[in-house]
């Protein structure tokens, strides 16, 4: 019977893992280079700083897998943009990567308590992404195909929380499977502000940012709300009056 783990098994920190946990930790990975060491043993180089290393021995086969972040260095962030394993067009991939990132931008203005930048520029502004510094904004490592996984990185520690923060607002139906897949993640990586946004973020499942209580005219107002939905419609796929968006859009804005 296969045998999975997690962590450098050289450091001593290896820790036991399930077929479900393993394929919810490379799912969204692409291989990258690879490695055949002889003596029963080869390894995959992954996308998003990850390795599959794979050993034969006498009670069974044995995959492991670790993670290639330094502990000082920032993880990337792996997203299924496409709910269905299919293609499609690039502007369709191309509006939802928009929607993302100015999703993203109104909330990395908000942690960051520069919502009256935003409200000075929301007319004047087309992407909203301007707005943040060079170092706040968002790169692409990778775009797996098949079931459309991006994986996403940002420079700076508090970027990253943001975009996790977007992402479980915004996403309804797959928002437990996101921290499922970021919780798994989390066991190879020591973030304490990581482990404190899951914590928020899976036990205050009503939180909201309550966007627009904190912007003061009533025209920035609607135009921010205008965004919101906007961008909504954009990530999502979907009309402003489904569900979805409109359940969002409450714990985004109310």
């Amino acid at each position: 019977m296969s045998q999975f783990t997690l962590g450098a098994q050289e450091l001593g920190d290896t820790q036991p893992s399930g077929f479900g946990e393993f394929i919810n930790i490379v799912s969204g990975r692409s291989v990258i280079s690879g490695a055949d060491w002889g003596n029963d043993k080869f390894e995959l180089g992954l996308s998003g700083d990850g390795m599959i290393r794979v050993f034969w021995r006498p009670d069974g086969l044995h995959v492991n897998f670790i993670s290639t972040t330094n502990a000082d260095e920032i993880p990337p962030l792996i997203l299924q943009l496409i709910d269905e394993d299919r293609r499609l067009p690039a502007r369709v991939l191309e509006k939802r990567l928009f929607g993302m990132r100015q999703l993203y931008a109104i909330v990395r203005l908000a942690d960051t308590d520069r919502l009256g930048l935003l409200e000075e520029n929301l007319d004047s502004v087309r992407d909203l992404e301007d707005l943040l510094e060079p170092e706040e904004q968002l790169y692409v490592e990778c775009l797996a195909p098949g079931s459309w996984y991006l994986t996403g990185w940002s420079k700076l520690k508090g970027s990253y929380m943001s975009v996790v923060k977007t992402v479980a607002l915004v996403y309804g139906r797959g928002r437990e499977a996101l921290l499922s897949k970021l919780e798994a993640e989390a066991r190879l990586k020591a973030l304490e502000a990581e482990e404190k946004e899951f914590e928020l973020l899976t036990k205050k499942l009503d939180y909201t940012l309550a966007l627009s209580e904190r912007i003061g005219s009533d025209n920035a107002r609607k135009a921010l709300e205008e965004r919101v939905l906007t961008g909504l419609e954009d990530f999502l796929l979907r009309n402003r009056n489904s569900e979805d968006v409109r359940e969002a859009s409450r714990r985004l804005l109310k």
